[in-house]
């Protein structure tokens, strides 16, 4: 092999020289190196605009020396010294300070955040139903009961016999059950006897649904129970509950309706009227039939002699 002498000659022509001295054409360089031609062609001529970043055309270069050889380490440093390219120097990061003038103000940060606070507190106010129109007011009907007037000669501590007692009536206990939607408010109507669900969703405003009579079992669940008015044989009856409160399992039967709506009242009731007789108790007022005039007796007189 012809000696090649290092320093005298640029690295192309050294690399080349060597090549030649060993007897092999560029494809068995390439074939041993895994290096393209068109680098090795490159690295021949000193073309180095032709080759890729500086590390990648070192390592082509020890190849080559490697594989005609030639010492890899030697070449690759007088390649160094004779190539353009520098090494990739990657940009610092700055490192400068902020500048204060473009942060928030401390003010900025303050009204942001009260105003953060009253958002939720509105939400907060809305969820618990603060905003929500108040239920329908439920006329009550009620039966006045009037006493009767008391017989004539009556005893009047006793009191008149009849429905006087009685100060209310409850609906009747018959008559279809209907639903109406004051607002939109999610139900679920379900059949205890069998498990099945009957209606489940969200009622709009204005919506009724009418309850079947043949389905005694029904029992309601819904979140927003003042939202429902209750209506048994077209009577109106109180509100289930509150405008935001859930109730559960109610009974959609009517007489259990009725029966619901009546027990708030229970113990209102007035008093019946005490017995005749007793000083303690005071007679109610109500039940004392105002006394009739005596009547007019004109004295006969009497005949003498008769």
């Amino acid at each position: 092999m012809e000696s090649v002498e290092f320093g005298a000659r640029r690295t192309g022509a050294m690399l080349q020289a060597g090549r030649n001295a060993a007897g092999l054409e560029l494809v068995d360089v390439a074939r041993e190196t895994r290096v393209p031609i068109r680098h090795l062609k490159a690295l021949e001529a000193d073309n180095h605009d032709e080759l890729p970043a500086l590390p990648y055309a070192i390592g082509f270069v020890k190849s080559y020396a490697r594989a005609i050889g030639l010492d890899p380490e030697t070449l690759a440093n007088q390649f160094r010294s004779e190539t353009s390219k520098s090494a990739h120097v990657p940009t610092p990061i700055s490192l400068e300070p902020l500048d204060e003038r473009r942060l928030p103000s401390r003010g900025l940060w303050i009204g942001s955040l009260v105003a953060i606070i009253a958002i939720i507190a509105v939400f907060s106010a809305w969820g618990a139903g603060a905003f929500d129109p108040p239920p329908p007011v439920v006329p009550e009907t009620t039966a006045a009961a009037e006493t009767p007037p008391a017989e004539a000669g009556g005893d009047i501590g006793t009191p008149a016999a009849g429905p006087a007692a009685a100060a209310t009536t409850p609906a009747a206990a018959g008559g279809p059950v209907v639903l109406t939607a004051s607002r939109d408010v999610w139900v679920k109507i379900t059949d205890k006897a069998n498990g099945d669900t009957l209606k489940v969703g969200v009622m709009t405003a204005g919506e009724s649904f009418t309850v079947p009579a043949d389905r005694p079992a029904l029992t309601l669940w819904t979140g927003m129970a003042g939202a429902l008015s209750v209506s048994v044989g077209g009577q109106m009856l109180p509100p289930l509950g509150g405008p935001v409160e859930t109730v559960r399992n109610v009974s959609l039967a009517a007489a259990d309706l009725v029966a619901r709506s009546a027990a708030p009242t229970a113990n209102t009731t007035p008093a019946t009227t005490p017995p005749a007789g007793d000083p303690s108790i005071p007679a109610p007022i109500a039940t004392v039939p105002a006394p009739r005039p005596a009547p007019t007796v004109t004295p006969t007189a009497t005949i003498p002699g008769n």
